[in-house]
């Protein structure tokens, strides 16, 4: 195990923070706040935020591409581009 990419993190709806420390041998691993686990943000509140503001700026270089590629691009190669990069990210983790 690398214990220099290893994090733990606890879900709590209290505001006191809790002060505790995992020690393994030769390392101490880190508590977080926000993780990226399986390319979803999760944060210790169990809320969304800051895996919908990751979304958004993924979901703002989509629609940037899509809008500077319409002049050029026929409504079939439209919907292409549409699905491979709009769709996927937002369908992505949808079940959770």
């Amino acid at each position: 195990m690398n214990y220099d990419k290893t994090y733990f993190q606890f879900f709590t709806k209290q505001q006191k923070a809790l002060n505790i420390q995992i020690v393994v041998p030769n390392s101490i691993i880190s508590n977080v706040n926000t993780t990226k686990f399986l390319g979803l943000i999760i944060d210790k509140d169990l809320s969304w935020k800051h895996h919908i503001l990751d979304l958004k700026q993924k979901l703002n270089r989509a629609c940037y591409a899509i809008r500077a590629t319409k002049p050029f691009m026929s409504q079939r190669a439209l919907k292409i581009i549409y699905h491979s990069y709009f769709h996927s990210v937002m369908s992505y983790g949808i079940i959770f």
